[in-house]
């Protein structure tokens, strides 16, 4: 096997890698006896995220880059970044009581995998059309986690639902924008 061969399949492995960090995130959080899942969960989802930052960078790096790696990336970022993220604010808000969040996750789900079908139908090499869902992800994960965190008692209090809210509805807002961000690294 060439050296170039094996180097042809590490981004794709860093993609999986993204993508069960995402399903992990999920499951842990579906585990109930587990007293530190938003710490793990966030750990998960900041893994993926440097998992998807260095499958794009290596596979443009070393011109290994496909449209299958273009498409399973779309689908990784989607578990990890949208689904994921909706799963830690809806785990943190009990959000069974509030439509509100409910709608909000669908949105913000919805939205992300507009922004990267968009993505992957076009040629944004200088810069990015919207908030990427992996920052997007990012932010939700660290907004949810230390909004949790910082919560003096087991009940969430009544605000939570309305910022979690708001962030879902911001963040949607921001993926679907046509402004354009530059691509600072890769």
């Amino acid at each position: 096997m060439k050296h170039n061969d094996f180097r042809k399949h590490i981004p794709n492995a860093l993609t999986s890698l993204n993508m069960l960090s995402g399903l992990a995130a999920v499951l842990l959080l579906l585990e109930h006896s587990h007293p530190h899942k938003t710490l793990f969960v966030t750990g998960l989802v900041l893994l993926g995220g440097i998992a998807d930052f260095f499958d794009g960078f290596l596979a443009r790096r070393w011109g290994v880059s496909s449209e299958m790696g273009k498409q399973l990336d779309s689908f990784a970022d989607l578990v990890t970044f949208g689904i994921a993220p909706v799963a830690l604010v809806n785990y943190i808000t009990q959000c069974g009581h509030s439509l509100l969040v409910i709608f909000a996750s669908l949105l913000y789900v919805a939205a992300g995998a507009f922004r990267l079908a968009r993505y992957n139908l076009s040629d944004f090499s200088k810069h990015f059309m919207g908030l990427p869902i992996t920052i997007a992800g990012v932010v939700l994960t660290m907004f949810s986690a230390a909004f949790f965190h910082l919560t003096p008692s087991a009940q969430p209090p009544a605000y939570t639902g309305i910022a979690m809210t708001a962030a879902l509805v911001l963040l949607s807002i921001m993926m679907v924008s046509k402004r354009k961000i530059p691509r600072i690294l890769g």
